[in-house]
């Protein structure tokens, strides 16, 4: 049985819509599930990026209590390391000056430490004055608190060795004068009795003998009163 020419030709129309209903279908559907494929990859990306900063961040805060903790030359590389990898300035800024005065903080302890010790060793007014700015700088109380003691230990000894030797200064001449005087007094008291006491009994035993001698040889005139007189100033 023959076909007419107009159902050939609806055969051809029908084939030819088909196969371009499948090509459409082909090219448009590829696309879209192209497209949906890469939305979700796009999103995993910045899920990702944003999960990276976070932890980031994380570890640099960590990083920067573990240093304010230890106080070590160690740790604040550490954090400074940590903080260097962070992409959000502001953060990052605000990390960064809280290290720096981590960092300053340990400076000037350090600086404190080695001022007092100094002090301590070479116990004088200037080495005291120059702990003591030092120790001003410091901001941590209660490191403050215990240099402030040892500096106030100094000062003390140094304040005392100056009372003990005025003290022994004022004493000193007070008892050499004293000393000098006793010496004096004692000097021609001690002169009287050697010299005087015994010349004295001389003079009266030797006066003693020649009364007796003279009395028997002289007659009772002159020279009875003049030997009366010597008596007498003997006496």
């Amino acid at each position: 049985m023959k076909r007419s020419k107009s159902e050939v030709t609806y055969l051809i129309l029908s084939i030819i819509l088909v196969a371009l209903a499948a090509g459409i279908y082909l090219i448009f559907g590829n696309s879209q599930t192209k497209a949906s494929s890469t939305e979700p990859t796009s999103s995993s990306v910045a899920s990702s990026s944003t999960t990276s900063e976070e932890e980031l961040e994380e570890k640099a805060k960590a990083s920067l209590a573990e240093a304010q903790d230890k106080r070590t030359s160690e740790a604040i590389t550490n954090a400074q390391a940590a903080i260097n990898k962070l992409s959000d300035e502001a953060k990052k800024t605000d990390l960064q000056s809280q290290l720096d005065a981590i960092s300053a903080e340990i400076n000037n302890e350090s600086n404190a430490e080695s001022a007092v010790a100094a002090a301590e060793a070479e116990q004088t007014s200037a080495n005291v004055t120059a702990a003591q700015d030092a120790v001003d700088t410091v901001t941590n109380q209660d490191v403050k608190d215990q240099l402030q003691t040892r500096i106030d230990a100094v000062a003390n000894a140094i304040s005392a060795r100056s009372v003990s030797v005025a003290t022994q200064t004022t004493p000193s001449s007070a008892t050499t004068t004293h000393a000098s005087t006793a010496d004096d007094t004692p000097t021609t008291a001690a002169v009287k009795p050697t010299v005087t006491i015994p010349t004295q009994i001389l003079l009266r035993q030797a006066a003693a003998k020649l009364t007796t001698a003279t009395k028997m040889h002289m007659t009772k005139g002159l020279g009875v009163k003049l030997l009366d007189l010597l008596m007498g100033f003997i006496s």
